[in-house]
């Protein structure tokens, strides 16, 4: 009767909140990129976000305990306040600077929203279970958002900007805040207790470490897409509705995905197809074909996300509820910063914008393939291995990374406290040979 109940509720907070994601994430963009924003302007808007997400998904992976206690207060609390936040963003069109920071702090309060929300869930499905939420949520949050991207292309198609921009922000951010309401009932612990101690076991961290990268990989190159597309279709001369009605088909492609796809060999096959569409995209001619291709990349992509949660779930127990859910929902903050920071410096080319995008997507295919063992073509001992080389190479670039910026600004504080010092003894000096003429 619980789990009844709790899919009901969640279902409610998927198609609620699918709505208001659909319209004020789908929208921004295209807003954007339609009130004169660059490719390196949206990348500087989007920048700042991507690494307020990447910091705060470090905090709560190194601290959960921030987050364990009164859990359903704090995820009704930035539920509601994400859905605020939003609401305020076509009135800040005009002013950069503060669009750059209530964007960031919208998009940052998204992070603990989704890790909330996953230790909801994993409070009361398990394993499998996990996994057929996760698909039930993703069909009804893609029909819901097929519904807003169609309410979004309307707005736009018969409304006058930036009229339509407040209009559509504000009216999605009420719907959502039913999905806030879905949640007040929605029966969770006040606090959270692991069911075990989270224990650093070597297989596990691989597959982790592994899947995780694989997800990084698919989200920097899905990112990278979106902040480009809609800035090629403008090249075209496509109006703002043609635009929009990327994501129109791409819910549509969201809400029929999750059946395609059984199994992890199916998952990968989804991805191998996300690639070879994406590689198609700066070839094609008519606006109508962009429309076509968005729905078969949002069906494949799910392939990507079916696999990290059924390996998460999996492995739950090992890695701790709020660090696995902190793992999920921070692949995104991660994929977007990549994205950000290759906008901000590529050129304004098509071809080589989506061709990079295509090889994020073509690594995150090759690490399914061959150092995943639930994904891999290879037997499993071999994937394991390939694996955890993989793994090796990050560990050691990583440790690398942070020990030579450790040393850089142990060294960079050294050589400032002796310019400052050498500065003072002169200070010194000529204060005391004017003292002596004095």
């Amino acid at each position: 009767m619980r789990k009844n109940i709790a899919k009901i509720l969640m279902g409610l907070e998927a198609f609620f909140g699918g709505f208001y994601v659909a319209v004020t994430r789908g929208l921004f963009v295209p807003m954007l990129t339609y009130s004169g924003y660059t490719l390196n302007a949206l990348s500087q808007v989007t920048f700042f976000a991507a690494l307020m997400n990447v910091i705060l998904s470090y905090l709560i992976y190194n601290y959960p305990e921030a987050l364990a206690r009164n859990i359903k207060t704090k995820l009704l609390l930035v539920h509601g306040l994400e859905r605020l936040l939003f609401a305020t963003l076509p009135f800040l069109i005009g002013f950069p600077d503060i669009l750059i920071i209530v964007y960031g702090v919208a998009l940052t309060v998204t992070i603990p929203v989704g890790v909330l929300l996953n230790v909801a869930l994993l409070n009361v499905f398990v394993q499998e279970e996990f996994v057929e939420i996760s698909v039930l949520r993703s069909a009804l949050g893609a029909a819901s958002s097929l519904l807003g991207s169609i309410y979004s292309m309307l707005i736009t198609a018969f409304i006058d900007a930036p009229t339509s921009y407040y209009v559509a922000y504000v009216t999605s951010s009420v719907v959502g805040l039913f999905s806030t309401a879905a949640l007040i009932y929605y029966d969770m612990p006040k606090d959270f207790r692991e069911l075990r101690e989270s224990r650093k076991i070597e297989e596990v961290e691989v597959r982790k470490a592994n899947t995780f990268l694989m997800l990084i990989l698919m989200m920097s190159g899905g990112n990278l897409i979106g902040l480009a597309w809609p800035q090629l279709l403008k090249s075209m001369n496509s109006p703002l509705y043609i635009t929009i009605a990327l994501n129109i088909a791409g819910n549509l492609g969201g809400v029929v995905g999750p059946y395609l796809w059984r199994g992890y060999k199916a998952y990968v096959l989804a991805v191998a197809l996300n690639v070879a569409f994406t590689s198609s995209i700066p070839f094609l001619g008519n606006p109508l074909t962009h429309v076509l291709v968005s729905a078969i990349l949002s069906a494949t992509f799910i392939g990507a996300n079916l696999i990290a949660s059924a390996i998460y779930s999996k492995y739950v127990e090992s890695l701790g509820v709020i660090k696995a859910s902190t793992f999920l929902t921070s692949s995104s903050a991660v994929g977007l910063l990549i994205a950000s920071v290759l906008g901000r410096y590529l050129p304004d080319a098509p071809l080589l914008v989506f061709s990079i995008a295509t090889l994020l997507k073509l690594l995150a295919l090759f690490v399914c393939v061959l150092a995943i063992p639930e994904t891999s073509v290879v037997p499993p001992r071999t994937a394991y291995g390939y694996g955890k080389l993989v793994y090796s190479i990050s560990t050691i670039g990583y440790t690398f990374t942070v020990e030579t910026s450790k040393r850089v600004l142990r060294l960079f504080i050294q050589l400032v406290a002796l310019a400052f010092l050498s500065f003072l003894i002169l200070l010194l000096y000529e204060l005391i040979m004017r003292l002596s003429w004095v």
